[in-house]
């Protein structure tokens, strides 16, 4: 039996069955990029962890049961990704949000070749935010993860959080994840394609991050994050848990 489409709306399901309006790029999305007739059966989310079945009419959407929610899945997996030459970062967003990714940090590296700021840093925000909606959507999660603004690596917000650094000649990861697994956010830092600074991973280490390896071989930089969150994700149990969406 086929799926479902899976499509995520701007707005929070009701407790309730009933109908909710479409604004007009669910309905571009919904009526002409997968060309779904009025009547097509679909599965939609508020990507904030709600599911439900419903309906397609056109302009709107009819729920046939009261939405469900997925509990979020523990503990929070967020990957702080330094900039890349062109548009390597979609790729990253892209993969991180298929493989349950939470939050996605952009980072300005000492050696990121791109550098954003201003307005156009808020319009890479916002692409990127649409390329995890899709992604979401395409992986059928109900949760679509946050992007957040881009920072430095010394700037990166981690109360609470276990920090680990890639780095070359580094402790492998797979040897410390039952050291973060009961923490409630990891946080895994990817450097751009020159690596991190000295100087970055001294501050690092020295406000607590741990240097983690990835593997013998080296990683392109929109790579390596994929391969650290399935490591973390597999290690502290998130892959044991059910689907977001089975239908």
């Amino acid at each position: 039996m086929s799926l479902r489409p899976f499509v995520h709306v701007d707005h929070p399901l009701p407790d309730v069955a009933g109908t909710i309006d479409l604004g007009r790029e669910e309905r571009h999305h919904l009526g002409t990029v997968l060309r779904l007739a009025p009547g097509a059966p679909v599965v939609c989310s508020d990507g904030g962890g709600r599911v439900a079945t419903g309906v397609f009419h056109g302009d709107a959407l009819e729920l046939a049961e009261p939405p469900r929610t997925r509990p979020r899945p523990t503990p929070r997996l967020e990957l702080a990704q330094a900039l890349g030459k062109g548009r390597k970062v979609d790729e990253v967003v892209r993969l991180a949000t298929e493989l349950g990714v939470d939050t996605i940090h952009p980072i300005a590296a000492e050696r990121s070749v791109v550098r954003l700021a201003g307005e156009r840093a808020e319009k890479a925000r916002t692409r990127w935010t649409a390329v995890a909606r899709a992604a979401a959507e395409q992986s059928r999660r109900a949760f679509r993860p946050d992007i957040a603004p881009l920072c430095a690596l010394d700037r990166l917000e981690v109360s609470g959080a276990e920090l680990l650094v890639a780095a070359p000649a580094a402790p492998a990861l797979p040897e410390l994840v039952d050291e973060v697994r009961d923490a409630a956010r990891v946080v895994l830092a990817i450097g751009p394609e020159g690596g991190w600074t000295d100087a970055e991973l001294a501050v690092a280490t020295a406000a607590g991050a741990r240097l983690v390896g990835l593997g013998p071989a080296v990683l392109r930089t929109e790579h390596a994050g994929g391969v650290g969150l399935a490591v973390l994700a597999a290690g502290v149990g998130r892959w044991a848990t059910t689907p977001d969406e089975v239908g």
